[in-house]
């Protein structure tokens, strides 16, 4: 379904911000791959990269993905604004958190190998 984006583009040598941005757009596609970290808590990080990597054109297929995870799951709390929710609220949205996750693994594992494979150093 997604693809890796095969677009070349003729730029400079990478700069250091460029360098540790993809470093860590990297960490945080494998750790999603490793099930480490989950896609919903994923997508946010790869989205906030995005901008500082370098060559990516608007739309992009593989950050795309995580467009898209990001829009379904908006209504839902990041692990860091889960302490001011209640408790209660929590426990009713722990069946919406697993089935975003499993939804979400039906598809951003190829976008997450298709980024690890485009900004990893040995590209």
């Amino acid at each position: 379904m997604w693809g890796v984006s095969c677009i070349k583009m003729n730029r400079p040598a990478l700069n250091e911000n460029e360098r540790e941005a993809r470093q860590q757009l990297v960490a945080f596609a494998m750790a999603m791959m490793n099930q480490e970290l989950s896609f919903f808590e994923g997508a946010p990080k790869i989205l906030s990269l995005k901008d500082n990597v370098g060559g990516v054109p608007d739309r992009d297929q593989d950050f795309d993905v995580f467009v898209v995870i990001s829009s379904e799951t908006d209504h839902l709390p990041l692990q860091a604004q889960r302490s001011l929710w209640s408790s209660i609220a929590l426990d009713n949205l722990a069946s919406e958190f697993k089935k975003t996750e499993l939804w979400a693994r039906k598809f951003a594992p190829e976008a997450c190998k298709n980024l690890i494979e485009r900004f990893s150093e040995n590209s």
